[in-house]
């Protein structure tokens, strides 16, 4: 009797927000094919697994923590993907894991296939579809074309040895899954509460055609316009489903607490969650965003405009950097809901009472630069799961809406002041921003692709979606190599001995900061002679060694590796 371990034990796990009742799932024993695959409830367990192992933030390798590899947040130690100095591993889990959930939604599609009770399970059959793109888009993301397996494998099968398909296929084989998820998913409001619905499988296949649509069109390798009108179709289609909506419950704080309430599991912005509570996954990437794992940098900040729709240089409420505050006056809101106002009273997770937010001083030790993370930040004192029962946000209907604003622009290289309205705008008017029009960027003399791409990286920051953007734009070339820098130090109050502000006093923890540590008087986190970008080999991570070496003939290495 051949024993399935793939499903061995199912654990309780959440992933997108939906409605009518909660999964309820139970630890299941070894099980054999000869007596599972019976029931629908034999098919809703089996596809229970990808909720904990394989359903995880799109982002990889650390989750939260990818946007170090980019510009826009640093670690408390150099990235070697951002700096360029990756070695090729001899393993990698995104590799590894990617292919373990593969392998197990092709058992549960094929299974779902040959059964007698087809029409009972075609929810579920349409996880498997949903989770096997999900896995292969992973693969494709990070290295380009991968061996396409679309069957269980024994380790006798000559399909072991594939070589890699063509981007392309990889693409289609994708677009294909998904198209089956959609056709089988039930729609939002009739599916079981925490499980993938239709418009789930719409909004991600939008963000697939979105990134391989812009990778074709800037890295000149194909026809983009086929996959941006897709993009375009699929985002509108979650748009008008009206499943989902801006979470604005807090009022002029909704952004920022949207991530950090209890009542994220119910958050109507939310379309896809790995969800986080006792005894399920505890939660703790909260922890590490407030140990100083995910800094600021100099990029981000300058990125928020101010509060008249007008980049910094350009607009006359910037208030400069004379101290410690002075450059988060008049900016977009969002801007002190994801960065810390120095100084600023916070419970963190590690601590049970407030606590003034000074960068090195105290309980930011670990932060070394002068922007300190608000955002996922808790408020609770202490708060129970390794730093709180909240979801983390996979999927959130903000990026659909930006989504469909990027896709319409670089589809006609324009956009109309409506697309505007129904998409970038609804993000503005959450946090009582200016609109973006037409007439605004020809006045001001701004670049629409520009504030396009500033709204979505300001929206989604610390999200996970920096680097991947800077490679689909074809802009990480430009934008790696340079310097990563954080506050002003030169000629502002930073670099006095004692700072006070709200009637109290800090040593400053940039006071005689060498001027090795300094470039054009910020401070330098990192020196643009220490990051390199190949553009011929780093715009993909390299293949396993282990895995070319299992199959030196048909796998072979990323250019450059």
């Amino acid at each position: 009797m051949k024993i399935v371990k793939i499903f061995s034990i199912i654990f309780l796990a959440t992933a997108a927000s939906g409605c009518k009742k909660n999964l309820d799932l139970k630890p299941q024993s070894d099980i054999s094919d000869n007596t599972f695959w019976q029931s629908a409830n034999d098919y809703r367990l089996a596809a229970n697994w990808f909720y904990k192992y394989s359903l995880d933030d799109p982002h990889y390798d650390g989750s939260y923590m990818n946007d170090n590899n980019s510009d826009i947040a640093f670690g408390t130690e150099v990235n070697t993907i951002s700096s360029g100095k990756l070695v090729a591993p001899e393993q990698d889990d995104n590799w590894d894991d990617s292919y373990e959930a593969i392998r197990n939604a092709n058992k549960l599609i094929e299974e779902g296939m040959t059964t007698a009770i087809k029409n009972d399970i075609r929810p579920f059959l349409g996880e498997g579809y949903f989770f096997r793109a999900y896995n292969y888009f992973r693969l494709l993301d990070l290295y380009g074309g991968v061996p396409i397996i679309d069957k269980v494998l024994q380790p006798t099968d000559p399909l072991v040895f594939s070589g890699r398909a063509s981007r392309e296929a990889v693409l289609d084989f994708i677009l294909g899954d998904l198209n089956n998820a959609i056709a089988n998913l039930p729609v939002k409001g009739s599916v079981e509460k925490g499980r993938i619905c239709r418009e789930a499988a719409q909004a991600f296949k939008a963000r697939v055609c979105l990134f391989e649509g812009t990778w074709r069109k800037f890295h000149v390798s194909g026809d983009a316009n086929p996959l941006l009108d897709q993009a375009i179709t699929e985002s509108k289609n979650v748009i008008d489903s009206k499943a989902f909506s801006l979470n604005k419950a807090k009022s002029d704080s909704s952004y920022r607490l949207m991530f950090i309430d209890n009542y994220s599991m119910d958050n109507p912005e939310t379309i896809i969650s790995k969800k986080y509570r006792t005894n399920i996954n505890v939660n703790g990437w909260a922890y590490g965003v407030s140990w100083g794992n995910l800094n600021p940098t100099k990029a981000i900040a300058d990125l928020y405009l101010c509060k008249d729709g007008l980049p910094p240089d350009k607009s006359p409420l910037f208030r400069g950097y004379d101290s410690a505050r002075t450059e988060f006056r008049n900016r977009d809101p969002r801007m002190t809901q994801s960065l810390i106002l120095p100084a600023t009273k916070i419970i963190r997770p590690q601590y049970d009472k407030f606590r003034p937010q000074w960068p090195g001083v105290d309980n930011n030790r670990n932060v070394n630069s002068g922007y300190m993370l608000y955002k996922f930040i808790s408020q609770q004192a202490t708060p129970g799961d390794g730093g709180g029962a909240f979801d983390w946000n996979i999927i959130r209907y903000a990026e659909v809406l930006m989504i469909y604003a990027e896709a319409a622009y670089e589809r006609k290289g324009s956009i109309t002041d409506g697309d505007l309205d129904s998409s970038v705008n609804l993000l503005r008017d959450r946090v009582n921003m200016p609109h973006l029009s037409n007439a605004l960027v020809n006045a001001r003399g701004l670049n629409m692709q520009t504030e396009i791409r500033r709204e979505r990286t300001v929206e989604l920051a610390f999200e996970g979606f920096r680097w991947d953007d800077l490679r689909r734009w074809k802009t990480a070339e430009t934008i790696l190599p340079k310097s990563i820098l954080s506050i002003k130090v030169t000629g502002s109050e930073w670099s006095k001995k004692v700072i006070t502000l709200d009637g109290a006093s800090y040593n400053s923890y940039f006071y005689n900061t060498p001027a090795a540590q300094l470039e054009n008087g910020y401070k330098l986190l990192q020196p643009g002679s220490q990051r390199i970008f190949d553009v011929n080999k780093n715009y993909l991570l390299p293949i396993p060694t282990k895995q070319i070496a299992l199959n030196p003939d048909k796998l072979k290495q990323n250019p450059g590796w």
